[in-house]
């Protein structure tokens, strides 16, 4: 039996996507904070440890892409993963910049719902 495991994702229209490089990562979730709305707590970092990134997921709504990514850099994530709150074709989804978005560093996603 052959299973396809492609994750479908969008990239944001801020930020910096790194064409051409690998990124490898450990994915974290914060359930504190699931949607990342919220800047995290004093003292909250999440460093590179070997050749291992730290990537985080969120879950979409509440606030806007850009505030969540934005939270998501300042405490040294360098992918940041949003999950759909909503079962829709990804591609066709438009990760926004709100204005704000013109000093993010990260690339950034948004992924199905199913597929987070």
């Amino acid at each position: 039996m052959i299973v396809d495991s492609t994750i479908r994702a969008n990239y944001a229209n801020f930020g910096f996507v790194p064409y051409g490089q690998t990124i490898m990562g450990k994915l974290h979730h914060d359930a504190e904070h699931p949607y990342a709305c919220d800047e995290f707590a004093e003292g909250t970092k999440l460093k590179r440890t070997d050749d291992v990134s730290p990537f985080m997921i969120a879950n979409r709504g509440q606030c806007s892409f850009v505030q969540k990514v934005r939270n998501m850099e300042n405490i040294g994530v360098a992918v940041s993963i949003i999950i759909d709150n909503r079962a829709e074709m990804i591609e066709e989804i438009l990760m926004s910049d709100d204005g704000t978005g013109g000093g993010i560093r990260i690339p950034s996603m948004l992924i199905g719902s199913k597929d987070g």
